[in-house]
């Protein structure tokens, strides 16, 4: 079990960063070999067990999204844009906690943690291909 106090969770309520009030506990952390792919991703949350965790991205996600500051060729900041969303999305649904390691400056190893639910893996599977970001809300000016 891994046990850390740099992760920081993403708040599926408001978006902000929360320091971590107490550590962590990973059961299992699973690094994919190959790139991952937003099916993938789904098929993972799907049949994982409360507890375990994947890693999704490596890096600086803001910056490898970004079309001006990444060095990335564009499919590959498109593959990593859907990846960071439908984990975003696969949080507001509940299914996952989502969490990032510092692994250096400007360097993080970004996980979702596979939370508790009533729902069986078919039924995940076609919430989380089908679900679309809930729409943000910005203040007037």
């Amino acid at each position: 079990m891994l046990y850390n106090n740099d992760l920081i969770e993403a708040n599926r309520s408001n978006g902000e960063p929360v320091a971590d009030a107490g550590r962590i506990a990973l059961h299992s952390v699973y690094v994919p070999l190959q790139q991952l792919t937003e099916a993938g991703l789904c098929d993972w949350i799907a049949g994982a067990q409360v507890g375990h965790a994947i890693q999704y991205h490596e890096g600086l996600l803001l910056r490898d999204r970004s079309e001006s500051s990444s060095g990335l060729p564009t499919k590959e900041r498109a593959r990593i844009h859907s990846l960071a969303r439908r984990a975003w999305i696969a949080c507001e649904l509940g299914l996952v906690h989502l969490f990032s390691q510092k692994v250096d400056d400007d360097h993080y190893r970004y996980l979702a943690m596979r939370s508790s639910t009533t729902l069986k893996p078919p039924e995940i599977r076609t919430q989380l291909r089908i679900a679309q970001p809930a729409p943000t809300r910005h203040k007037p000016h």
